[in-house]
């Protein structure tokens, strides 16, 4: 019967081709959904940054308080990443991901109509606990997929959904304000997370059977495991949480400060502050994609993964450090603005770079929690970074205050690219982990 049925496979090649295209065509298929989803998952987040002017004004807001509103997103927003990602390996990632969504949905109805400073509060915490776990679980459900050496293009594609939810995000949302009111682009935000779920229900499922079999045995009680206090103090896991750290300061408080620094900062009128807001962020589409081009490249080469993607992100941290730091030099606004879109599309490949580190020393069957567990630290810089920002505007006003926050942001950047090129070596650390497995 063995030999019937290996005869029957061989005389009909075509027989066993046609699953194999459907599922490689398949996977491109959940990417571009995942690239949707870590869209909407940034326009939610960018949303309080483009209505900050006429939302403080509506609300009588002080600079403090409006701080305190960018933070709030952070409050949960590390606890439930840890909490979901230590048991993201036993559940569906299909309804996990479509619960996700559901609240960053329910998050920002609310808004949709007048509301109290208390609302406005409570919903940005339960957006933050639902977009907690968000990216490391996209994350981890392409890597379900792709094998380790496929993996940059796909997590890059995925990563630029953040980038893109900017972009769209900047000028529509704005326009919606409006010629509307503020309160539409949240009730636009909040149709979006619900169509996005029912895309979602449709097409999305993990890895191929045989992927996933793997995984399910690496997960199980008896498999060889790494405690992750070992894994959390590997050099290469320090070094990624190091830089994306900083990386993601850069984001929460592009998010929260960067429109109003455009327009009070630098005198643009609210429609050029929002187009030059997405056409800044849209830099990190060409450079993430070209950086991990081309770090696919050297390791077909058979370049270590060590230079390929660690000294690269490092490098990328310490010229992105500099361009933040010349911001004090007396340049012209459109030359600042440019500045700040190179800085921060170099700034934001940690978060391209990082997680495949990370997912290429992890092992299999705690790949999902690691990730989780290094976004929610990683992230914890979002609680700090908006406030910070929001007491040095305090003290020191106009364009002079915001370029200081961006450069107290740049010579972190330099000393964690700096850093980086002595601590990440994923072909160390995987030799050391298993050891330790």
């Amino acid at each position: 019967m063995l030999k019937a049925e290996g005869s029957t496979l061989a005389a009909h090649p075509a027989a066993s081709a046609g699953p194999i295209e459907r599922t490689r065509a398949h996977r491109w298929v959940i990417v571009a959904s995942l690239f949707l989803f870590m869209l909407i998952n940034f326009a939610d987040k960018a949303v309080l940054g483009l209505v900050a002017i006429p939302l403080m004004h509506d609300m009588q807001l002080s600079h403090a308080q409006f701080g305190l509103v960018g933070s709030a997103f952070f409050v949960l927003f590390s606890l439930s990443g840890i909490a979901i990602g230590l048991i993201a390996d036993r559940l569906s990632m299909k309804w996990l991901l479509a619960v996700l969504a559901l609240t960053w949905a329910g998050a920002q109805l609310p808004l949709a109509w007048p509301t109290s400073f208390s609302i406005l509060l409570l919903c940005r915490i339960l957006l933050g606990a639902g977009e907690g776990p968000a990216s490391p679980l996209a994350l981890h459900v392409v890597y379900t997929w792709f094998d380790d050496h496929e993996r940059n293009l796909p997590t890059a594609i995925v990563q630029q959904g953040a980038t893109a939810g900017v972009v769209i995000a900047g000028p529509l949302l704005t326009y919606i304000a409006q010629r509307w009111h503020w309160h539409a682009t949240f009730l636009t935000l909040g149709v979006v997370g619900g169509v996005w779920t029912l895309l979602w229900l449709c097409v999305g499922k993990t890895g191929s059977r045989q992927r996933s079999a793997a995984l399910r045995r690496a997960s199980a009680p008896g498999a060889p495991r790494v405690r992750y206090r070992v894994l959390l103090s590997d050099r290469t896991v320090i070094g990624v949480m190091l830089q994306c750290f900083v990386g993601y300061a850069v984001i929460a408080i592009g998010f929260t400060w960067v429109p109003a620094y455009f327009r009070l900062g630098l005198d643009f009128p609210a429609t050029q502050a929002g187009w030059l807001f997405a056409a800044q962020v849209a830099t990190q589409i060409p450079v993430g994609i070209a950086l991990a081009v081309f770090s696919h490249r050297l390791i077909k080469r058979g370049v270590p993964t060590r230079r390929a993607r660690g000294a690269m992100i490092s490098s990328a941290c310490v010229v992105s450090g500099l361009a933040y730091c010349v911001l004090f030099l007396g340049m012209p606004p459109f030359v600042k603005v440019a500045l700040m879109g190179l800085a921060s599309a170099l700034a934001v490949q940690t978060f391209t770079f990082g997680p495949m580190l990370v997912a290429e020393v992890a092992p299999p069957g705690q790949r999902g929690a690691l990730l989780a567990i290094t976004n929610s630290i990683i992230t914890t810089a979002g609680l700090i970074g908006p406030f910070a920002m929001g007491k040095l505007l305090g003290t020191a006003s106009g364009a002079h205050g915001y370029e200081t926050g961006f450069a107290l942001t740049g010579l972190l950047l330099l000393i964690v690219g700096t850093t980086g090129f002595l601590l990440l070596d994923p072909q160390r650390s995987r030799r050391r982990l298993g050891a330790s497995a």
